[in-house]
C-alpha cells in the first residue's frame, strides 16, 4: 500500500510540472516522494521478555541460553515467581524498567533457596525489584564483578522475624559495586557482603532491617553516601572466627546513620541477634576500620559502639582467631541525641554512666587490652569533641577511661578502586537450529558423542539408550552404576549409567569424584514406584538429568518424560510432577516433584578451582558430586554376573589409578544398615545429600561448615558451631549439633523443615526424608558432651 501510495505521489507531481511548463522554470513546488525512514537497528544482544503468560519459563530460559554480552530486559508490572532464578554466564545484564516500575514477587516461591543467585562473573543487575524472597533476595557467589545498582528488596511484612535472612548477598566475590539501592525489612542484613575483596557501597537506603549494611569478613571496603534509618543496629563492620578470609581495612563515610531503634527480630541464634536496639554502629574484632564524617543521631543506645567478639557470648575453638578490635580510628563525625535509652546495650553498662551527660556517644568494651593495653600501632584512636569520649567503657570490670586514653591516629587507608576486567568473554557464533537438528541427529548405535557440544532437543539425540524409550536398562555402551548411600530426592528410585568414549579414561581419586575426561556422559533416570510393597505395580518415569563434560567443562540438561512415554524432551527452565504412590510404610503419599532448571543443577554441582595459570585466582566450574569411591565400591550386575563396580571399570580399561586393595578405599556403609556403625552411617548420609554445597570449594562454603565424609567431626563439622547465616533457618537454636540434644540442633531442624527458607537441602528435594532426618537425630542424641 506505501508503495502505490509514493507512485501516486509522483504521478501527480509530473502531471503538474507537464502543465504549468511553458518550457521556463516554474516557482511552483514540485510534490515530492514520501521517503521512508530506515528502520532501528536491532541489537542482537538484546533479549525482551514481555508480560503476560508464561513470564516466568520465558525468563528462566533467557536467563539460562544467555551468552556473554547479552542484555535481558524486563518490562513494567508485578509479576509472581514460584522457583527461584539463576545466571551463571559471564558478562550479563539483567535490567528492568525501574525499582518501583518492574516487580519479581517471590512471595509463593516454593522451590530454591535465595531467589535470584548469581554465580559467573561481570553481572550487572539494574532498575527492578524482589519482593517477599521467602529466604535470601539476591545472592552472588563465587562471582569476580558484581554491580547491583538501583535494586529494591522489601520485606511487606515489615520488621518480621520470618523474613528471609539478606536482601543484597554478595559473598566469597571480588570487586563489589552496590549503589542506589533500597533494603526493607531482612531478618539479619539488608546489604550484607562477606568474605570478600575490594567493594564499595554506595548511595543506598536501608531500613527496618536488623542490620542496615554490614560489612563481615571482608577486605578493602567502603561504605559512603548510604542512609541507615530505622534499622535496629545502622551498619556493622564484623569479623567472625572459622570463616575462610579475616576482615581488614574498612572505611566508612558521609553516611546518615539514624533512629535505628527497630526491636531485634532476628531469630534466635544469628549473631546479629547481639546488636542492641538503637545502634548507629558496631565494630566487632575487625582491623583497621575508619569512621569518619557520619551524621549519626537518635540511636537510643549509642552512636558507636566497639567490642570484642567474646560480648556477643559465642565461644570458638579457631586458634587463629583474634576477637579484639584493632586500629579502630574514628574522626570528624557529628553526633546527636544517642544514648539516650541505652538499657538494651546492657543495663550494667549504662549504669556506669550516672553522672552528667550519660553515657557517651562511642563505647568501648577493651576486653582484648585489659589489664595490657594495645601497642600504639595497634590503638583504638577517637579524634572527636571531648563531650564525645568524656567516658568510655573499658575493661571486663567497666573502669571509665578519658579521651586521652583515645588520643592518637592512624593513616588513612587507601581509597578502595574495583579492578576493569581485562577483557570481555565473548561466546562462540552459536549454532544454527538446522545445525544442530544435524549433529542430534544419531549415526550408528553407539552413545551420539557428537551432540556433545549442543543441547538437544530431546533425549533421543544422544542416542544413550538401544530403546530410546527405556532409560532404565540396555544402554549403548554405557556402564550402570549405583551408590552405596544415595542422594535423597522425595523417595525417587535412580537409574545411573556412565558413557566414556572408546580409548578414554577416567582417573581414580580417593576424596574427590572420578576424573572423567572430556567426553563423558553421565545419564540419571528418576522414577517413583507406584506401590513401593508391590514391585510389579510399575513406576513412573519422571525425569533423565544428563551431565556432559564439554571442552569448557561439565554442562547440567533435564528432561522431562512426557507423560505418554514417547519420549523425553529438554525443559531448561525444569517444571513440576504430580505423583501419587503406596509407601513402604503403607500409607498413600503425594508430593509435587520439582524437576530443577538447568541452572539449580549448577547450584549443587558448583565449585570453586584456581584459574588454569593462575595461583590466586579462582573460577566457578561444575563437578559430578555422586561418583566418588566411596559411594561406588560396591558390587552390580554385569551380563549377569556380580562385580565390583570400580573393578569392572577398570577391566574395561575406563578407569586408571585404581588401588590394588580395594579394601584400603574409605568407604561408606549403606545409610538404613542396621548392622553397620551408626557414626560412619550419618556421616555417609551427610556426605551424599549435603557435602556437595557444604565443603569449602562448594555453594555452602561460607558457612564455615564442611560436611565430608572424611573429616574429623569437630567444630568444622558442626559441633557446638554456632552458624554464620542461618537467618530463620536457625529456629531459635544456636548450634548445628549439640551433642547429645537433636531436638536443639540446627541441622536437625533444618532437614525436618519443608519451608523454602528453612530446609536442607535447600534444593531437590519437596519432601521431608523422615527415615534420614531419625537417623541423624539417633546419631545426635548418640553423643555427649553438650555445649556451654
Amino acid at each position: 500500500m506505501r508503495i502505490v501510495t509514493q507512485l501516486a505521489v509522483v504521478l501527480l507531481g509530473f502531471s503538474l510540472l507537464a502543465a504549468c511548463s511553458d518550457g521556463g522554470s516554474s516557482s511552483r513546488p514540485v510534490a515530492q516522494p514520501e521517503v521512508e525512514q530506515p528502520a532501528e537497528p536491532v541489537d542482537p544482544n538484546l533479549i525482551v521478555i514481555e508480560a503476560g503468560e508464561g513470564f516466568q519459563t520465558r525468563l528462566i530460559e533467557a536467563l539460562i541460553g544467555a551468552e556473554p554480552g547479552h542484555v535481558i530486559e524486563l518490562p513494567a508490572g508485578e509479576f509472581d515467581l514460584d522457583t527461584a532464578l539463576g545466571i551463571d554466564v559471564d558478562n550479563v545484564t539483567l535490567r528492568g524498567q525501574g525499582l518501583e516500575q518492574t516487580v519479581l514477587n517471590f512471595g509463593t516461591q516454593t522451590s530454591g533457596g535465595e531467589s535470584l543467585r548469581v554465580t559467573s562473573n561481570n553481572v550487572l543487575l539494574e532498575d527492578f525489584a524482589v519482593v517477599d524472597p521467602p529466604s535470601d533476595g539476591i545472592k552472588f557467589k563465587f562471582s569476580n564483578g558484581v554491580t547491583m545498582r538501583r535494586i529494591r528488596v522489601e520485606w511487606t511484612c515489615g520488621a518480621c522475624e520470618e523474613n528471609g535472612a539478606y536482601g543484597l548477598y554478595p559473598v566469597q566475590t571480588e570487586n563489589v559495586l552496590i549503589e542506589d539501592s533500597i533494603v526493607i525489612g531482612a531478618s539479619d542484613a539488608g546489604v550484607y557482603v562477606g568474605q570478600s575483596d575490594k567493594i564499595i557501597v554506595r548511595r543506598n537506603t536501608v531500613s527496618f532491617n536488623v542490620a542496615g549494611i554490614e560489612i563481615e569478613n571482608s577486605t578493602n571496603s567502603e561504605v559512603y553516601d548510604n542512609t541507615a534509618v530505622d534499622n535496629t543496629g545502622g551498619i556493622l563492620v564484623f569479623d567472625l572466627p572459622n570463616l575462610s578470609r579475616e576482615g581488614a581495612r574498612t572505611r566508612v563515610y558521609n553516611n546518615v546513620v539514624r533512629g535505628n531503634n527497630t526491636p531485634n527480630f532476628a531469630p534466635e541464634g544469628n549473631i546479629v541477634g547481639v546488636v542492641p536496639t538503637g545502634t548507629g554502629m558496631l565494630i566487632m574484632a575487625f582491623s583497621d576500620v575508619q569512621v569518619f564524617d557520619n551524621v549519626i543521631e537518635d540511636n537510643q543506645s549509642a552512636a558507636i559502639v566497639i567490642v570484642h567478639y567474646d560480648i556477643s557470648g559465642f565461644t570458638t575453638d579457631d586458634p587463629n582467631y583474634d576477637g579484639a578490635p584493632r586500629r579502630v580510628y574514628i574522626s570528624n563525625n557529628q553526633y546527636a541525641n544517642n544514648g539516650y535509652e541505652p538499657a538494651d546495650l546492657a543495663t550494667d553498662v549504662a549504669g556506669l554512666f550516672t553522672g552528667p551527660g550519660g553515657i557517651p556517644q562511642i563505647v568501648y568494651d577493651g576486653i582484648g587490652e585489659a589489664g595490657s593495653p594495645f601497642a600504639e600501632e595497634d590503638r583504638i584512636c577517637i579524634n572527636e569533641d571531648e563531650s564525645v569520649t568524656r567516658g568510655v567503657i573499658f575493661g571486663p570490670n567497666g573502669t571509665e577511661v578519658g579521651s586521652e586514653f583515645f588520643n592518637c591516629a592512624h593513616a588513612s587507608l587507601p581509597e578502595v578502586v574495583l579492578d576493569t576486567p581485562d577483557e570481555i568473554l565473548e561466546g562462540e557464533k552459536p549454532l544454527t537450529q538446522e545445525e544442530i537438528a544435524a549433529l542430534c541427529t544419531p549415526q550408528g548405535n553407539g552413545p551420539n558423542f557428537e551432540a556433545l557440544e549442543v543441547n538437544c532437543p530431546s533425549l533421543e539425540g544422544y542416542n544413550l539408550f538401544s530403546d530410546a524409550l527405556e532409560p532404565r536398562r540396555a544402554p549403548n555402551s554405557g556402564i550402570a552404576y549405583d551408590l552405596i548411600t544415595p542422594l535423597f530426592t522425595d523417595y525417587a528410585e535412580k537409574y545411573r549409567f556412565i558413557y566414556i568414549p572408546e580409548g578414554k579414561q577416567a582417573a581414580y581419586s580417593s576424596r574427590d569424584s572420578l576424573d572423567f575426561p572430556v567426553g563423558t556422559i553421565i545419564a540419571k533416570t528418576f522414577t517413583m514406584p507406584n506401590d513401593f510393597l508391590n514391585e510389579s505395580a510399575g513406576e513412573v518415569i519422571i525425569e533423565t538429568r544428563l551431565l556432559l563434560h564439554r571442552k569448557d567443562g561439565w554442562a547440567t540438561l533435564p528432561y522431562t518424560w512426557r507423560e505418554d512415554g514417547t519420549g523425553a524432551d529438554l525443559t531448561l527452565a525444569g517444571g513440576t510432577r504430580s505423583l501419587t504412590w503406596i509407601h513402604s510404610d503403607g500409607s498413600t503419599r503425594s508430593t509435587d516433584y520439582v524437576i530443577p532448571d538447568a541452572n539449580s543443577c549448577k547450584t549443587c554441582h558448583n565449585a570453586t578451582r584456581p584459574e588454569t595459570g593462575s595461583g590466586r585466582n579462582m573460577e566457578t566450574v561444575i563437578i559430578p558430586i555422586g561418583p566418588k569411591a566411596r559411594f561406588l565400591n560396591m558390587d552390580n550386575v554385569y551380563a549377569g554376573k556380580r562385580a565390583n563396580q570400580l573393578e569392572y571399570m577398570w577391566e574395561q580399561d575406563v578407569l586408571v589409578g585404581l588401588p590394588a586393595d580395594l579394601d584400603s578405599i574409605d568407604t561408606v556403609p549403606a545409610w538404613d544398615d542396621p548392622a553397620a556403625d551408626l557414626e560412619a552411617r550419618a556421616k555417609g548420609y551427610l556426605d551424599i545429600n549435603c557435602a556437595h554445597c557444604h565443603t569449602p570449594d562448594g555453594f555452602a562454603s561460607n558457612s564455615g561448615l564442611s560436611l565430608e565424609y572424611w573429616r574429623e567431626v569437630d567444630t568444622a563439622y558442626g559441633i557446638c558451631k554456632q552458624p554464620v547465616a542461618a537467618g530463620s533457618g536457625s529456629g531459635g537454636l544456636k548450634n548445628d549439633i549439640v551433642p547429645g540434644d537433636a531436638d536443639a540442633s540446627i541441622t536437625v531442624y533444618r532437614m525436618d523443615s519443608n519451608e523454602p527458607d528453612v530446609r536442607m537441602p535447600e534444593i531437590g528435594r519437596s519432601l521431608v526424608h523422615d527415615e534420614g532426618v531419625a537417623l541423624i537425630r539417633e546419631w545426635v542424641n548418640s553423643l555427649s558432651g553438650g555445649c556451654e
